[in-house]
């Protein structure tokens, strides 16, 4: 595995997991990411060994998301390794009761499953420890009639005025998954995570990131970021990116394999 790039970002690895396994998707299909002899990744090692190399890492829980059975026991288990943000795919500020009694640092509620403002609301009185994700595909992409219908600015004035931290902006129309799953049927972290059929030939969306760049509000950039990103997103003013965990897969074992071929 590589080491954390040399950069002022503040890079957040997103890593998906469904059933208890690291999963990527593929053909619109839950592929679980395995180890050079072929057997599954768990969650656990791969978070610890991530953790290494980063400060911190994003979960997408995708049981919580498609099934509203979040993986508490799971989180318990990789809250105690270090620093851990988690979209559980919450719809209302009941939903996320668990997950901050599993100890992770922080909760990401994304516009594509919240059910409105007032429910953002209710989360942060629960906890300060929750961040804002806007689902970006054209629009702000929700179930929300109410949340649709703002703008990203929007969003962030009103998450800045409740005293949340952080902002997350997924652009979801980088990670389209061609010939599979449409952006409407995966939520927002859970599509950026997911990594298959990245869309890495069409730009960050510049005006957006920079004009969010320059709120009161720390912003995270995902979907589909690689390392190649990273400096357009320094650039830009973004405080971190959300770095794909299929990019970080794909380098450890580029570099595994170039190792073993300068042997």
């Amino acid at each position: 595995m590589s080491t954390t790039p040399q950069q002022k970002l503040d890079v957040v690895p997103t890593v998906s997991v469904k059933d208890g396994e690291v999963v990527v998707v593929r053909e619109g299909r839950y592929e679980r990411l395995e180890d050079e002899d072929g057997r599954p990744l768990e969650p656990p090692f791969f978070m610890e060994q991530v953790l290494k190399q980063y400060s911190k890492v994003m979960l997408v829980d995708i049981n919580g998301i498609e099934d509203n059975r979040p993986q508490i026991e799971l989180m318990s288990e990789m809250a105690e390794m270090g620093e851990i943000w988690v979209d559980s795919g919450a719809r209302f500020a009941e939903g996320i009761i668990d997950v901050l009694v599993s100890g992770v640092s922080a909760v990401v509620l994304c516009t594509k499953t919240l059910a409105g403002v007032d429910q953002l609301a209710a989360a942060f009185e629960m906890s300060e420890n929750i961040y804002l994700g806007i689902d970006w595909d054209g629009e702000v992409q929700s179930n929300s009639e109410e949340l649709k219908h703002m703008s990203p600015r929007s969003l962030v004035d009103i998450a800045g005025n409740l005293g949340i931290k952080k902002i997350v902006f997924n652009d979801l129309s980088r990670t389209a998954a061609t010939g599979g799953r449409q952006n409407g049927e995966m939520a927002g972290s859970e599509q950026q995570a997911a990594g298959g059929g990245l869309q890495v030939n069409r730009p960050l969306h510049s005006e957006i990131i920079r004009e969010l760049a320059k709120g009161p509000l720390p912003l995270y950039v995902g979907g589909g970021i690689l390392e190649s990103d990273l400096g357009d997103l320094e650039r830009l003013g973004a405080t971190g990116a959300l770095l794909s965990v299929l990019a970080i897969v794909t380098e450890a074992r580029a570099e595994g394999n170039s190792g073993h071929d300068r042997r």
